[in-house]
């Protein structure tokens, strides 16, 4: 981003914090759509452009969305562009920030450890869990920011989730957002893909580990076709 936009979101954390200390006694739905109408208005202030590009998802739906992670801004761009109600997979460490820490308790960050075995089964218990009430949740499964265009490995086990919960498994693509964290004006409109669903009953019986390749290849070769 350019210094000017830098400045105005800095500027933007202020009413966003204090905004976070009226939710308590909001549902999580009004939660959500509180927070992505800030996510909305960062990139209207910003004047920095978009396209998210939306599959057949239905908003009833419950999915479990494996987005691959370029920048640090990826999560207010996919708050701006998805329309459901969902919470994110994120490391411990960002509820120890002063905004995103309040919010992600607010919408139900579900956290985990990268080094800590029990740490992580409990993320893997919850996110079945918040899966199995209703709610849909979004995996970074790089499990690190690629800080480009290039795609990393994705973690084995990150679409164990959907299989035990037994829910619809959505890619989605992010393109160009890694130019956001860098301090000079970005020269590409950011791209969201959301894929279509694919199904329990389409992919139960195929290895997760395999899935995950599968879904790999999805995003990689969404990214090639844009950038051609």
């Amino acid at each position: 981003m350019k210094l000017n936009q830098w400045f105005r979101f800095i500027a933007l954390l202020f009413p966003v914090y204090f905004s976070s200390l009226k939710q308590k006694k909001r549902t999580f739905e009004q939660r959500w759509f509180t927070l992505k109408q800030w996510c909305e208005r960062f990139f209207k202030w910003t004047q920095i452009k978009y396209e998210g590009h939306m599959s057949s998802v239905s908003t009833n739906q419950t999915v479990y969305y494996v987005s691959n992670h370029q920048g640090q801004f990826d999560p207010i761009l996919l708050m701006a562009v998805l329309q459901k109600p969902m919470t994110f997979i994120s490391k411990v460490e960002n509820l120890k920030l002063p905004v995103i820490g309040r919010w992600g308790k607010l919408i139900g960050f579900i956290t985990f450890k990268r080094e800590e075995f029990d740490a992580n089964v409990t993320m893997l218990r919850q996110s079945v869990r918040t899966l199995k009430e209703g709610r849909s949740v979004l995996i970074f499964p790089e499990g690190t920011r690629s800080k480009s265009n290039e795609l990393l490995v994705f973690k084995p086990g990150a679409l164990l989730p959907a299989y035990l919960a037994k829910v619809p498994i959505v890619p989605i693509t992010q393109i160009h957002t890694h130019e956001l964290d860098k301090l000079w004006k970005h020269k590409n409109v950011l791209q969201v893909i959301i894929g279509e669903p694919i199904e329990y009953d389409q992919y139960k019986d195929v290895p997760y580990a395999q899935m995950a390749i599968k879904i790999h290849d999805v995003i990689e070769s969404n990214i090639k076709k844009a950038l051609n």
